[in-house]
């Protein structure tokens, strides 16, 4: 469960819930959360890339490895001589734009024009251009 510690209301359901945890001796695990980014911004990056694999032909577990090789500043690592690759879920709000405008960029140079996140009628056009594509990728 997630509490808002700044909602006095949540911060004593945090505190009551905690309390019934310690006094049953288990073991529990408290983290801080830190915010990531928004659902809007996901669906936002899932819908472009979906466009973009649909524009080129990739289905979109292709289209997301070309996302992360345009990005491979962010995603790719390197651990004892191994090439690794970071999830988007790891991401907060302003790496996840910084990756998005990159690829959007990136996909222009390609002629492949994204919409921006604020033009609505063009990502429901897109969202069903995918979903029609999608039989043949």
């Amino acid at each position: 469960m997630k509490y808002n510690l700044a909602n006095k209301e949540e911060k004593r359901q945090a505190f009551s819930y905690f309390m019934t945890l310690a006094n049953k001796k288990l073991y529990v695990e408290v983290k801080k959360i830190n915010p990531g980014r928004t659902i809007n911004q996901n669906s936002y990056l899932h819908l472009i890339i979906g466009a973009f694999g649909s524009h080129f032909g990739y289905d979109m577990e292709e289209a997301k490895q070309i996302y992360k090789e345009i990005n491979s500043g962010v995603y790719r690592y390197e651990k004892k001589g191994r090439v690794f690759w970071r999830s988007s879920a790891d991401l907060d709000k302003e790496e996840m734009a910084k990756t998005i405008d990159k690829f959007i960029q990136k996909a222009a140079e390609n002629d492949c024009i994204l919409p921006e996140a604020e033009n609505q009628e063009w990502l429901m056009h897109l969202e069903n251009d995918i979903e029609r594509d999608r039989m043949y990728l």
